[in-house]
């Protein structure tokens, strides 16, 4: 009976495969909630909290919360692809925003929004939900089982999209990792290869914009301007993450909380890009990781508390941090793989 219930169990364990492309994912669903938690404390103070209703009754933000949950849910059950899955995450990353904002009506008796611990109960719940993440990511380990799973996922994208270059050359990198074994592997892998020439289908326009700023992105890389003025970008990025600690910490008077979680985060912010500035020497996938670190210690940690001390600066700088992070996975999932990258083979871009 117990080796039955053993045998149970570890099967149970066995069948919960990962998805290599589940922690960007999810990283998507945390900064677009983090995101619309600042947007939306901004523009109800700009507006002066208005209220959504009457005659008694009061729309609070917690149901859209609930609504756009329900749909980014919805979404990922009832449809397949990647691309829905990005948008299911982002959505329900929306909702979370929505939903969390409240949290300071829900614990008080006299349902009051302005809880001053609310504040700190939010930045704790996404602390953990990154730290998990930071977990899962380190705890990933693609065996050969998972890696034909995930490429199996990927495989209508790979063959039947002629923007899908990043999921082709992803789920080749995934069926080298499989067992070579198992029937089902040479013949996705022959279909994946022979994609390009079987894809007779005009694009659709997202597809030729897709293809057009890829395209774009390989010229840019490719120019000799292009290190250069990354470096000064990301140079200019510390410098002012650590002059701006610095400010913070010398200005006399009492330092409040908030203000020196501010500063460690522009540190750390800082010191990141610093190391992803010595890593573009050798890699500039490496470079392109580290910039994401720091500008995601910026949006989940330092913005967060910007907007309670300076609430106009915190929605142009998670703004600038947005723009930043998109241009980042985009880089990122073009220089996996990439041929001028050393030491690429079987990276995995993980689906960023």
């Amino acid at each position: 009976m117990r080796l039955a219930q053993s045998q149970e169990r570890q099967f149970r364990r066995r069948s919960m495969l990962s998805r290599v492309d589940g922690v960007p994912l999810a990283e998507t669903f945390l900064v677009s909630a983090v995101v619309t938690v600042i947007l939306i404390r901004a523009y109800l103070a700009a507006t002066g909290y208005p209220q959504v209703g009457g005659d008694g009754l009061h729309i609070a933000h917690v149901l859209w919360g609930g609504l756009l949950m329900l749909v980014g849910v919805l979404l990922m059950l009832l449809r397949l692809g990647r691309p829905v899955l990005r948008t299911g995450a982002f959505v329900a990353g929306v909702g979370f925003g929505f939903f969390i904002d409240e949290i300071g009506k829900f614990v008080t008796s006299d349902v009051n929004y302005f809880f001053e611990p609310a504040v700190a109960m939010i930045y704790v719940v996404f602390v953990v939900i990154a730290l998990v993440l930071a977990v899962a990511r380190r705890r990933l380990q693609v065996d050969p089982r998972t890696a034909l799973a995930n490429a199996m996922a990927l495989y209508d994208q790979a063959v039947h999209d002629p923007a899908a270059t990043d999921s082709r050359r992803e789920a080749l990198m995934l069926l080298r990792l499989a067992d070579q074994d198992d029937p089902l592997v040479p013949v996705l892998t022959q279909a994946i290869r022979d994609a390009d020439a079987t894809l007779v289908t005009a694009p659709t326009r997202w597809q030729r914009w897709r293809l057009a700023s890829k395209r774009t992105y390989v010229r840019l890389a490719s120019t000799r301007w292009f290190a250069p003025v990354l470096i000064v970008v990301f140079a200019v990025s510390a410098a002012a993450s650590l002059v701006f600690a610095g400010i913070a910490l010398a200005e006399p008077g009492d330092i409040t909380v908030p203000e020196w979680i501010q500063a460690g985060a522009a540190v750390a912010a800082g010191a990141l890009v610093i190391i992803g500035l010595f890593a573009l020497r050798t890699s500039r996938l490496a470079a392109y990781r580290w910039f994401e670190r720091s500008v995601l210690v910026d949006i989940l940690i330092g913005e967060v508390f910007a907007f309670y001390t300076q609430p106009v600066s915190a929605v142009v700088g998670i703004a600038i941090d947005i723009v930043l992070l998109l241009a980042l996975r985009l880089a990122i999932r073009q220089e996996a793989g990439h041929p001028h990258e050393p030491g690429r083979t079987g990276v995995l871009p993980l689906g960023l």
